[in-house]
């Protein structure tokens, strides 16, 4: 027989494959009481092809699996796939736009029938690739994430935090896309350096019976003024001498008719603007923390759909944000509040 000089693996290597699977060669076997090994694949998304990062932990993983298979201890490596929610939806969203559709174009029904297809498709080419690159993976325990056996189980293990007083419902910051209408997580937020503005706006102190010479105003410096609809205090820093003799005082928000103390708080940076901060409780994550610090409470005024609602003035509803800091901006220009706009660099998330 005629050796070819080349090794083709697409001749044989499926063949192998199969017959490993066949004899169940990766099945965990009790080997003479040698101990066990096991590990779980981190489930890729079901929502594309693998790429090299997934070729090269699969790899090791698998170096490690068949290490301690061939020490005699029964051995597990569990395949799987997560469905990834939201990020496949998104992906399929791409797909859609390429056909000049969008999601709004089906019923809830439609979307998702259409969404787990294109998953189920996504796991066979991958559950493919992960044969052609060899693991050891026993199929027969092969788990997604949505296999009803896993969602009972995240029920019930959510129901016994509840009834063990282990999890509540609070409320909490969210990052929101307005597009998408949904929540997600800080990691998939990514910060830009942008060039913004600084505006510096006078935020009048309520007069003190019986004092006649006093300090009218307090500066503060903020980059979002729209949200200074939603404000609940003002804050500086416990040592900044500037402000102690404030601290306890009480200011009248620009626009929103409404009075808020001033508060004093080591989250402050005395070097930041002025030194003195506007508190929006529900639009900003330290405002939010310093707010339940000082049982203050929480006012939203960009809606869901990134608009000026909820606890805004009426007269900025509607509004889209950048609309709505300009009216603020012009606003609180008419009233003489606004002392200067510098230009201002920071790191903005999308």
């Amino acid at each position: 027989m005629k050796l070819s000089k080349v090794y083709e693996p697409g001749q044989y290597e499926a063949d192998i494959y199969a017959l490993w699977e066949k004899t169940e060669s990766f099945a965990p076997k009790n080997r003479g009481g040698k101990g066990s090994y096991s590990i779980v694949i981190p489930p890729p998304n079901a929502n594309g092809d693998l790429h090299i990062g997934h070729g090269l932990t699969l790899a090791l993983e698998d170096i490690a699996i068949r290490y301690h298979r061939m020490t005699g201890k029964a051995t597990l490596f569990l395949p799987g796939a997560d469905h990834a929610g939201f990020e496949t939806q998104v992906v399929y969203e791409k797909h859609l736009a390429k056909e000049g559709k969008s999601r709004f174009d089906f019923s809830r029904e439609e979307l998702y029938g259409q969404i787990w297809d294109f998953v189920a498709q996504n796991r066979e080419n991958y559950e493919s690739q992960f044969r052609k690159i060899g693991a050891s993976l026993d199929w027969s325990r092969y788990t997604f994430t949505l296999d009803q056996k896993i969602v009972d189980r995240a029920y019930e293990t959510f129901k016994k935090l509840w009834d063990d007083d282990l999890i509540y419902r609070g409320e909490r910051l969210v990052n929101f896309c307005t597009f998408h209408g949904t929540a997600f997580a800080d990691i998939e937020v990514e910060y830009e350096t942008e060039m913004g503005k600084m505006y510096y706006i006078h935020f009048p102190l309520v007069p003190v019976s019986g004092v006649t010479d006093e300090q009218k105003f307090i500066l503060i410096a903020t980059t979002r003024p729209e949200t200074m609809l939603g404000d609940v205090a003002v804050a500086v820093h416990p040592d900044d001498k500037r402000f102690k003799h404030l601290v306890g005082r009480t200011v009248k928000i620009p626009l929103a008719d409404r009075e808020v103390p001033v508060i004093a708080d080591p989250m402050v940076d005395p070097a930041f603007g002025t030194g003195a901060v506007k508190i929006t409780a529900a639009h900003d994550p330290n405002d939010f923390d310093v707010a339940r610090n000082h049982n203050l409470p929480l006012l939203s005024v960009i809606t869901e759909e990134g608009k000026i609602g909820h606890d805004a003035p009426r007269a900025y509803h509607g509004l889209s944000v950048e609309d709505g800091r300009k009216q603020v901006v012009a606003d609180v220009e008419r009233l003489g509040l606004l002392k200067k706009i510098e230009d201002h660099e920071h790191r903005v998330g999308h």
